[in-house]
């Protein structure tokens, strides 16, 4: 169990170089904060620069966003060939809140962002060309669990391909030229300085601030934030206790606000929970992004304060789950920590994987029972787990796929074959199988417009592990399936 309950507590590293384009957040109705572009007496603006990060992201609605140093302007932005203003998201800062003991989180950038119509066809920020949202997506990337561990003595070369592969999973899924990208969660992992001796992390950057940020995600992604508009769902790493500061800054799909920072431990009772929200996929799927980042493995006791409120916090999520999901749309669920996936569990005796969250598990019975999603709901997406998994279920459960593989350090293997009767969550039958502990990602590719769609698993060269049929009733059938290597 050692290194699966490595895998319950985690974060990342960087690579690569290129121009950036990611998919940034949606706001509420409204649009964009309403703060200034740029300071009193700032430049006007400048075309972005080669390395500046920039990208669209799919949510509630989509929206654009830039990440500058400071003292410049927000850039020119050019929607359908009319111009559109930028305003500022938030400005540089060191918060006071030190989620390392020994290391303030510093921000020496700021973040310009503008929402977009679902129906635009051309974005252009600071004079460089961003993708933008197809009408209905045919090619998703999914992937996960994507920077390089530095904990303690618990450490990944960071410098080395083999050892930390992100950057070439992005480049690799950049190639298959997909609509839409869907990390679900852990973006950073490099925690803690580099331990003495570890030459393969030797000078890095570390704790939660920018530069941490931008050698885990930012600069490895590069490529595939420039291929196409992303979602991003937030995992245990973007916690508050953790990076959630830089996760409010850069990827959270609602405007920023102190009160919705992670910059004040008083408020994160507040901030570690975001309200489910619904992005479209085409006409007629929906995915529906959770928030479980401070989701465990073990169920919250209900007779404290803290596991009482955390409870609350997910049933209430759960029925708003419940609200979004409508009975004349397929659903698609998103959230980091599995609900019905496995861990593997390699302490001394054991012989069945852990299921699937229990702190998820609870809400949703409580508020589902044991079908534990509402109707319609065809698909579920997850990562937190660092393997691949692709699991259907006989009894009407949604396919479940587990991406959780994209380059941080891998989990154990689950037992394989999986011992009979062995089950993620009561009151569900599990049905074909196919799982792997090797890096890589997935390409889900419509197969028509009656919800049938094929998912390819990829090894991180872009050689196939194994494809799968997804049904519109949400079964899956992989070949080959079981163990893969």
């Amino acid at each position: 169990m050692t290194r699966l309950r490595s895998s319950f507590r985690r974060n990342a590293l960087p690579g690569g170089a290129l121009l950036l384009a990611l998919a940034g957040c949606a706001h509420a109705p409204g649009g964009a904060s309403t703060a200034p572009s740029a300071a009193p007496g700032a430049a006007a603006p400048q075309p972005l620069a080669a390395d500046a990060p920039a990208w669209v992201e799919l949510g509630p609605a989509p929206l654009v966003r830039a990440i500058l140093p400071d003292g410049e302007a927000c850039p020119p932005l050019s929607v359908d060939d009319r111009p559109q203003p930028m305003a500022r998201r938030v400005g540089t800062g060191t918060p006071a809140r030190r989620p390392s003991s020994t290391k303030a989180a510093d921000f020496p950038v700021q973040v310009c962002e503008a929402t977009l119509a679902p129906d635009v066809r051309a974005v252009r920020l600071g004079g460089r060309a961003l993708p933008v949202p197809a009408a209905e997506p045919r090619r998703i990337v999914v992937l996960g669990d994507t920077g390089c561990r530095i904990k303690g003595d618990f450490t990944q070369d960071c410098a080395s391909p083999d050892s930390w592969p992100f950057a070439q999973v992005a480049r690799t899924a950049a190639a298959l030229q997909p609509d839409v990208v869907i990390h679900v969660g852990d973006y950073h992992y490099r925690e803690t300085p580099c331990p003495a001796g570890h030459a393969g992390c030797a000078d890095s950057p570390w704790g939660y601030g920018w530069d941490a940020w931008s050698a885990d995600f930012f600069v490895p992604a590069r490529p595939l934030l420039a291929a196409a508009p992303w979602i991003f769902v937030r995992g245990n790493h973007e916690e508050c206790a953790r990076a959630g500061q830089g996760w409010f800054r850069f990827l959270a799909p609602e405007p920023w606000t102190p009160r919705r920072s992670c910059d004040a431990p008083a408020d994160d009772g507040e901030a570690d929970y975001t309200p489910p929200y619904a992005v479209p996929l085409g006409a007629t799927t929906q995915l529906v992004v959770f928030d479980s980042a401070h989701a465990g493995y073990r169920k919250p006791d209900l007779s404290t304060p803290a596991g009482a409120a955390l409870h609350a916090h997910y049933v209430a999520d759960v029925r708003a789950m419940d609200a979004l999901a409508s009975p004349g749309r397929r659903s698609w669920f998103a959230s980091h920590h599995p609900v019905l996936g496995f861990a593997p569990d390699d302490s001394p005796g054991a012989t069945r994987p852990y299921p699937g969250t229990a702190a998820l598990l609870q809400a949703m019975n409580e508020v589902n029972g044991e079908v534990y999603f509402p109707p319609g709901m065809q698909l579920a997406l997850h990562g937190h787990v660092h393997l691949f998994q692709a699991l259907s279920f006989l009894d009407g459960h949604p396919a479940t796929l587990v991406a959780g593989n994209g380059g941080d350090v891998l989990d154990a293997p689950l037992p394989a074959p999986l011992p009979p009767g062995t089950t993620p969550a009561p009151g569900v039958r599990l049905g074909d199988t196919a799982f792997s502990n090797g890096f890589g990602f997935l390409l889900m590719e419509r197969a028509d417009d009656a919800g049938r769609w094929t998912v390819t698993a990829f090894r991180r060269d872009g050689s196939e592990l194994t494809h799968c049929a997804l049904s519109a009733d949400g079964q899956l059938a992989c070949v080959p399936h079981g163990a893969l290597p």
